[in-house]
């Protein structure tokens, strides 16, 4: 397979040698923490109503232990730590801040990110192992941001008066890849609805609740393979050459390719 210099398209090509292009765009894609950058003014996507920073920076201001679970990179926990300072009451002290991350090639790169901000990184995963390697009752806050949970884990490791704090993918986004490449319907249980149920049994009350819909547009069909590379649930088991009649559709559409986005929050305490 040719190392291609440019992952779009090429003068030229034959069919043959676009398809190994697309496949190879699927197959090297990687991603470093949560980042999207070489998908940027290719990837337009709407934002929620809410911030979800400035909520968690809100919360962060008021507690004094902290859990960021899911961190990536640490690249979104190290912009809040860096606002931190302005959003606390003078002379109160910073919280102590720990942060998880499931995926194994992104724990030493937090740790070495995060290091200097003296938060200690911890490789955690609720899928495959929901129990939370910290005591009842040691976080005041937990954010979670897109990552996985364990909400009966989360309550036992919240104080009395803890928050939870989190934005999830609503499990039915990006229908419209599901439907085009024949994956079936996502996951219905990962909607607000049954997650605030869950949050609920769990003793939790819920403080804010809210769910939004938007659109991703993608401007080539390239940029749709390399999303899909990157974010593997939105159509599992996706790979290139079973689904070369549907991608050659979408390359030789003039209109942008658009599906739809969802998110929602929910913060809640622990009475």
């Amino acid at each position: 397979m040719p190392e291609y210099a440019d992952r779009r398209r090429t003068r030229d090509e034959t069919p043959q040698e676009r398809h190994e292009r697309w496949a190879w765009i699927h197959d090297t894609a990687s991603m470093t923490g949560w980042d999207f950058s070489p998908l940027a003014g290719r990837l337009i996507a709407d934002d929620p109503p809410w911030d979800f920073d400035q909520i968690c920076l809100d919360a962060m201001a008021e507690s004094n232990s902290c859990l960021d679970m899911g961190t990536g990179g640490g690249e979104r926990l190290i912009d809040l730590i860096d606002r931190l300072d302005e959003a606390r009451p003078p002379g109160e002290s910073a919280p102590t801040i720990t942060a998880s991350e499931g995926w194994e090639p992104n724990v030493p790169l937090a740790a070495s990110a995060l290091r200097e901000y003296g938060v200690e990184v911890t490789r955690y995963d609720s899928d495959h192992h929901p129990e939370m390697p910290w005591d009842d009752g040691t976080f005041d806050l937990v954010m979670n941001r897109h990552e996985s949970y364990d909400i009966a884990e989360v309550g036992r490791v919240l104080a009395p008066g803890g928050r939870f704090v989190t934005q999830q993918v609503d499990g039915t986004e990006a229908q419209e890849f599901r439907d085009l490449f024949g994956a079936g319907l996502g996951n219905l249980g990962q909607q607000l609805e049954p997650c605030l149920d869950e949050v609920e049994s769990q003793g939790l009350t819920i403080d804010a609740a809210r769910k939004w819909q938007g659109t991703m547009c993608f401007t080539d069909v390239e940029a749709v393979i390399e999303y899909l590379a990157y974010i593997p649930w939105d159509v599992p088991g996706f790979s290139v050459m079973p689904n070369l009649d549907v991608l050659g559709s979408l390359a030789k559409s003039t209109e942008p390719i658009e599906v739809t986005q969802k998110r929602f929050l929910i913060v809640a305490h622990r009475p």
